[in-house]
């Protein structure tokens, strides 16, 4: 079966394509310096946020060498309150890269847990990957720790690596299938 978006369900999350009601709260943590720290943009506009979006309602995904955002949503409110990046790779094959960012008010209440392991879980059980990557800066120890609560094992360091003008250092994370205690 062919899945061209990544849906599911955890406990208190929705985690679906991104919708036009997403754009104020999206853009709103998105243009947090602080949540932008240790992402790939800097300076954030809503014009960014609105074009972000209108991609992300139409992105496929499962497309080799490709980027696609999933919406986090809180189901008690049906509120935005974080987004996965997902990159399939070309190679090695069955593999994705994931990146993650939350609105830092729902930060610290086990949501990032929650729907980390339920992307691996839908990645593993419903879209057959073989291994789940992940690259955090050397200083996100947030990020660093919630890899490493799911289970993700550091397999390499990227030394001098340049990041927003400076040289940083970086991990990469792996998480295998077969490493996966879900």
């Amino acid at each position: 079966m062919v899945h061209n978006f990544i849906e599911f369900e955890t406990e208190r999350l929705k985690l679906r394509r991104f919708k036009d009601e997403d754009l104020e709260y999206f853009y709103q943590y998105r243009a947090n310096p602080d949540v932008a720290k240790y992402q790939g943009w800097q300076d954030y506009s809503y014009e960014q946020a609105i074009s972000f979006i209108e991609k992300q309602k139409i992105a496929i995904a499962n497309i080799p060498d490709t980027w696609v955002q999933v919406a986090i949503e809180l189901k008690d409110h049906g509120r935005l309150i974080g987004d996965f990046g997902i990159h399939t790779l070309e190679l090695p094959l069955n593999s994705i890269e994931i990146g993650f960012t939350l609105d830092p008010q729902f930060q610290k209440q086990g949501y990032a847990t929650e729907a980390l392991n339920g992307l691996v879980n839908h990645a593993f059980n419903v879209l057959h990957k073989e291994k789940i990557q992940a690259i955090a800066v050397e200083q996100n120890d947030s990020s660093i720790k919630l890899l490493k609560r799911i289970g993700f094992r550091q397999v390499k360091k990227i030394e001098n690596s340049p990041f927003k003008g400076q040289i940083v250092n970086e991990f990469v994370f792996e998480l295998t299938k077969d490493d996966w205690v879900g």
